[in-house]
């Protein structure tokens, strides 16, 4: 799919290194926010100015505006190039997907209850995606991802816990079951955080 995709752009080389490079300070950039963000919960530092006022904002600024300063300086961003390494990068990182879990625990799946449900997304993003790498057969994951991409959420609740393909999953589920595409996709931010996000943590 790629090859193909590379075959029909001939000047890609530019456009793959200019992406490689965003998503290298995209990643560099979450990593700093996550690791901050678990460094003050619940001690004294989460009430200081500097680093809750200051810091933390100053550097979601810099992510927010990143594509921005990309496209500046006429380095595009292709959000396909950006799929296929997203998905790479995930496949690399990711050995023990079961971790990423909110509420799926490897075990079997009690029916009746929204905690099922995400359970059972969880568990088929697992199958899924093992089946997909174990293969290198990313038609599936990649698809989903472009879909999610394509709708403008790849800086979405960038530094939490779940993988891009999983959201894009929880993404693909939702708009599944009805869910609203307009308003940039405030609907399905808010049911990710009011529902997914509140629940299961373990």
């Amino acid at each position: 799919m790629i090859a193909e995709y590379i075959e029909r752009h001939p000047n890609i080389g530019k456009t793959i290194v200019c992406t490689e490079a965003y998503l290298q300070q995209r990643h560099a950039l979450t990593k700093q926010i996550a690791t901050i963000k678990n460094t003050i919960q619940g001690t004294m530092l989460h009430n200081e100015w500097d680093i809750t006022r200051r810091l933390l904002p100053s550097l979601k600024r810099q992510l927010n505006g990143l594509q921005g300063r990309f496209e500046k300086m006429r380095c595009s961003v292709d959000v396909v190039m950006c799929a296929q390494c997203l998905i790479k990068g995930e496949a690399e990182l990711i050995k023990a997907p079961l971790q990423c879990c909110r509420y799926y625990d490897g075990k079997t799946i009690e029916s009746g209850t929204n905690n099922a449900l995400f359970a059972e997304y969880e568990m088929r993003w697992i199958e899924w995606r093992e089946a997909a790498f174990d293969s290198d057969n990313y038609r599936l994951i990649f698809n989903s991802v472009m879909d999610y991409l394509y709708n403008g959420l790849m800086m979405f609740a960038d530094y939490d816990k779940a993988p891009i393909s999983l959201k894009a999953l929880l993404f693909n589920r939702w708009c599944h079951w009805g869910g609203d595409w307009s308003g940039e996709n405030s609907s399905f931010k808010a049911w990710y955080y009011n529902n997914y996000c509140k629940g299961g943590a373990r």
